[in-house]
């Protein structure tokens, strides 16, 4: 679920991001050596794909999870600070609410089952070249999480 909470974080899309020059839009590649999780929690490999589509966003995010399983995903979420239901068919109902702080950075809270499960956000640097994303709570697992993630823009 740690992985798919920081996806679903990473991957939610919103109207606010339409505009061509978002600093979200393209595709962001994690860099493990500069990212940061605590022991047994790190993604692997992932890539990240914010796209226009329509009046939305759409993400999708390949990569291989903390436990070396194989991750698909994609998400259309509007970023309105409200909490938006995410297709989840083999697991629990998960929520997320994202919520823009300015151009470069949101706020990210996910619940599964109604408990929220993670909180953190996602900042995009002033020269559009690194994705950082934050997140604290817990993994499918249970366990403690405090993780960074850098993204770097392909």
């Amino acid at each position: 679920m740690r992985g798919l909470q920081l996806l679903i974080a990473i991957g939610v899309c919103s109207t606010a991001l339409v505009a061509a020059d978002s600093p979200f839009l393209g595709t962001w590649k994690l860099n493990p050596a500069k990212s940061k999780a605590t022991p047994g929690t790190a993604l692997k490999e992932m890539t990240v794909k914010f796209e226009k589509d329509g009046e939305h966003i759409k993400r999708t995010a390949t990569g291989v999870d903390s436990d070396g399983n194989p991750v698909s995903q994609m998400a259309t979420v509007p970023w309105d600070g409200k909490e938006h239901k995410i297709d989840n068919p083999a697991g629990p109902t998960i929520t997320v609410a994202v919520k823009p702080k300015n151009d470069h950075s949101l706020d990210v809270t996910i619940r599964a089952d109604g408990k929220v499960v993670s909180s953190g956000g996602l900042v995009v640097s002033k020269d559009g070249k690194t994705m950082t994303g934050t997140a604290k709570g817990e993994d499918q697992k249970g366990r403690k999480i405090d993780n960074v993630e850098v993204y770097e823009k392909q």
